[in-house]
């Protein structure tokens, strides 16, 4: 047997936007890196899948997220 790992990245929720949240995740193909922000360090993770979620949409009026960029992941 073998499973599978995927991760999104959300867009930030309300209290995040808030406290001015500091975005600290980037997505290149399957990895996921992820920031320091107090050191600048970047670490480097492999998935099965990495799907971008925090910006590149539009809302559509009734809470639903439209991606208007092709890098956007829906659920």
């Amino acid at each position: 047997m073998s499973v599978k790992v995927a991760v999104r990245v959300r867009p930030f929720n309300l209290r995040e936007l808030n406290l001015n949240s500091n975005l600290c995740v980037e997505m290149k193909g399957k990895q996921t890196i992820l920031t320091n922000p107090k050191t600048g360090q970047k670490k480097p993770f492999t998935f099965d899948y990495s799907f971008w979620s925090h910006d590149g949409y539009e809302e559509d009026g009734n809470g639903v997220l439209v991606g208007t960029n092709p890098r956007f992941a829906d659920q």
